[in-house]
């Protein structure tokens, strides 16, 4: 049973709030583009969506154990095999997961804020080495070396000077589309539903750009309405008209 958050938070609020991940499963390669919202900008070279998202907060989900070292660095201790649980039911391959954390490893960021006086810059995992520690393997009778992860420069200032939030990763891996995990994650940064409710279109909007064209909010509407039932477990509601709002407090 996988019980998390045991030495990190799940997320922080500018991870969703300035969209370091684009809003879909199969992002594009990215150059340095810089991307505007109403909470501060980022600037992303490399590949990150919400798939990327999904392994990152699993990894900082399931740690067991934190290190910080010398230089202001920390490293987690984590069981690969919960990694995998929290991702999906029907188990990720390691194949899978080694692509996604090399894209994440690869890509630069950098966050501009006003309460910030400098802007964060780096990376948001740094290595994920096995560890001299293991545990048992029931698949196949031996023993799984554990996973040593480094974060990046750019995520531990983010957990140091950034609002943590603490929420189970799992069902929002397990939603179909990206739009609807990135408004999820979205929605999730606040603590409160704003009097009615907020609009669809606005939500979609934050999460792909004040420039979505209409039918990238077609699309939006529609998948979200398809997620609508997976939203609901976390505590997300869509009503039928297109408002959403904090059913509960997730965590």
């Amino acid at each position: 049973m996988i019980t998390g958050n045991e030495v990190a938070p799940t997320s922080t609020v500018l991870q969703a709030r300035v969209a370091l991940f684009q809003p879909s499963q199969r992002p594009k390669m990215l150059d340095d583009q810089v991307i505007k919202t109403k909470y501060g900008e980022s600037t992303i070279k490399g590949r990150l969506g919400q798939r990327h998202a999904d392994i990152l907060e699993a990894l900082l989900f399931c740690a067991e154990k934190k290190r910080e070292i010398s230089d202001g660095g920390i490293e987690l201790l984590v069981d690969p095999a919960q990694v995998r649980k929290v991702l999906s039911d029907s188990r990720y391959s390691y194949e899978q997961i080694e692509k996604l954390l090399a894209e994440l490893r690869a890509a630069t960021i950098t966050i501009r804020v006003e309460h910030l006086d400098f802007p964060i810059i780096g990376g948001l995992i740094d290595h994920v080495v096995p560890s001299q520690m293991t545990r048992h393997d029931p698949l196949s009778g031996g023993e799984r070396n554990l996973w040593r992860v480094r974060l990046g420069i750019a995520l531990v200032t983010l957990l140091e000077n950034d609002l943590s939030l603490y929420y189970k990763p799992a069902p929002l891996a397990r939603l179909k589309h990206g739009v609807s995990q990135a408004v999820a994650r979205h929605v999730l940064t606040h603590k409160n539903t704003p009097a009615g409710g907020w609009q669809l279109d606005t939500l979609i909007k934050a999460v792909c750009g004040d420039n979505a064209s209409s039918q990238e909010i077609r699309n939006g509407r529609r998948r979200l309405k398809d997620d609508a039932e997976k939203l609901l477990e976390l505590g997300i509601h869509l009503d039928e008209n297109n408002r959403v709002k904090r059913a509960t407090t997730a965590r």
